[in-house]
């Protein structure tokens, strides 16, 4: 009680111009402590750190109130947490450098051994055998070693050198440059720290002020450059992310950019082909009406006649002919109206067929030659039969127009041939004619709307067909037979499941 009458009794300290380097560098490190705590309160690291500033400001502030201290028995008191910050200086130190090679799992052990260990020795550090006395030196009073301080020295040695290895162990693993490069920094930080040894050896009363101070502030000074640079690299490393990230973003909005204006070209050209079948649509609608009145006329012109007429044989062939236009404009109606694709297992040599019986007629007004080779073994397509036949109707008709193009007597021959693909398991449909053989860049434009070869036309016949296709899962491909021919390739793929369906010719 008396004592601590003595320790808060300002009468009793002097200001000594030998304990502002002291106090300065307490204060600093009790500052950066907490500054780089309070910033990253999540960081290991930084908690470490706090532990270790913690502890040199212990250390530091004791060691300037014992240098102010006017009263042997007040600088007595603060020698006893002097020796304190002796104690978990070194303590914290190797947990500092456990933390920062990130081998504090593996070294969790140790790390708790030290910390036991400085708490065994803190009571015994109020031995005399430890601290014995207080010695008044030029520059004011300082504790004075006991005979078993070495074992104290050991614990600062041992602590150090500890922490020394796993700092060079963890630089030599390391190989990244930039991480080789803070290690370094903060080994050098460390070497320095060596040197608040002085401290402790002025107890043996041999001192050179004020390098242990300096020691302290040395290592500071790195550690503020060790953070200094590893937040640098962390924001140099975010700020590429955040580069990555936006170039990524900007490809993702190139290509929905992309998508949109594929889309606009599609809804156009959709647009355009609706608008055309909508337009073919009413005037096969008012081709039919006329041709309704002729059959109609014409049955009853057959009703009031005698089979032995003259013109009775002739009536019979009008009527015929009727029936067969009739039944030519409803298919042709059926293929222009829109709707959706229903499709069922089908024979695709049939559809061909049906197809090439609707335009019989004209490839013989046109005088062109034409022929079928139609696979005897096919399997069945899943296929909407109305599409399919579309598709090869317009394959034909687009034939028809290029032999316009044709000088007199050139030959007008088209081809029609199934087949199936068995290495790619696909059903091809080829169109092959004796048309003018394509160029490279017309091959690649002439599946374009209102694109034709023709002077006096404009083909979307092969547009469609291209949409229709792919909507059955197929593609189309076209080829020119040197300086005269085309062939077009259609490809329809089919189920595995009706891969076993074989059609028996």
């Amino acid at each position: 009680m008396h004592v601590l009458k003595h320790i808060f009794n300002v009468t009793h300290y002097d200001l000594n111009p030998y304990s502002i380097a002291p106090l300065l560098v307490a204060t600093l490190v009790l500052i950066f402590g907490l500054f780089l705590y309070f910033l990253e309160r999540k960081s290991y690291f930084n908690q470490t750190l706090l532990y270790f500033c913690l502890a040199s400001a212990t250390w530091l502030y004791s060691c300037v109130l014992i240098l102010n201290s006017r009263l042997p028995e007040v600088a007595t008191f603060w020698g006893y947490f002097l020796y304190l910050g002796f104690i978990a200086v070194p303590a914290t130190v190797f947990h500092l450098s456990s933390s920062l090679t990130e081998k504090y799992p593996d070294q969790k052990k140790i790390v708790a051994a030290n910390y036991i260990l400085a708490l065994l020795l803190i009571p015994l550090c109020q031995n005399p055998y430890f601290f014995f006395d207080i010695k008044k030196e030029s520059y004011g009073f300082y504790p004075m070693a006991g005979f078993l301080q070495p074992v104290l020295v050991a614990f600062f040695i041992l602590c150090f050198l500890g922490s020394f290895f796993n700092l060079l162990r963890h630089h030599f693993s390391l190989s990244d440059p930039e991480e080789r490069q803070r290690t370094k920094l903060f080994t050098f930080s460390f070497v320095v720290l060596l040197f608040s040894a002085m401290d402790l050896s002025a107890t043996y009363d041999y001192y050179l002020y004020p390098s242990g101070f300096i020691a302290f502030l040395g290592f500071m000074i790195g550690i503020t450059c060790f953070k200094f640079m590893f937040y640098a690299t962390k924001v140099e490393r975010h700020a590429q992310e955040l580069e990555s990230e936006v170039a990524l973003k900007t490809r993702e909005l190139s290509n929905v950019v992309e998508e949109l204006r594929a889309t606009q070209l599609h809804l156009l050209e959709a647009g355009k082909k609706s608008a055309l079948a909508s337009l073919s649509a009413g005037i096969l609608h008012q081709i039919s009406q006329p041709i309704t009145a002729i059959h109609g006329f014409v049955r009853f012109i057959k009703k009031e006649m005698k089979e032995s007429d003259t013109f009775y044989k002739p009536i019979c062939h009008i009527e015929e002919q009727s029936v067969y236009i009739k039944q030519m404009l409803e298919d042709l109606m059926n293929l222009v109206r829109h709707r959706d694709i229903k499709k069922e297992k089908l024979d695709v040599n049939v559809v061909i067929k049906r197809a090439m019986n609707l335009l019989t007629d004209e490839l013989r007004i046109r005088r062109v030659n034409w022929d079928m080779h139609l696979a005897e073994e096919m399997p069945l397509l899943y296929a909407d039969s109305v599409h399919l036949q579309q598709i090869f109707m317009n394959f034909v008709i687009n034939s028809l127009q290029i032999f316009e193009q044709l000088p007199r007597g050139a030959q007008r021959y088209l081809k029609i041939t199934s087949q199936f693909d068995n290495r790619n398991k696909e059903i091809l449909v080829l169109f092959e004619d004796t048309g003018p053989s394509l160029s490279e860049e017309e091959r690649k434009i002439m599946v374009e709307p209102f694109f034709s070869t023709q002077s006096k036309a404009s083909d979307i016949g092969l547009a469609l067909c291209q949409d229709l296709i792919a909507e059955h899962g197929g593609r189309m491909e076209v080829e020119s037979k040197g300086g005269q021919g085309r062939l077009f390739v259609l490809r329809f793929p089919f189920a595995a499941t009706d891969s076993e369906e074989i059609r028996v010719g």
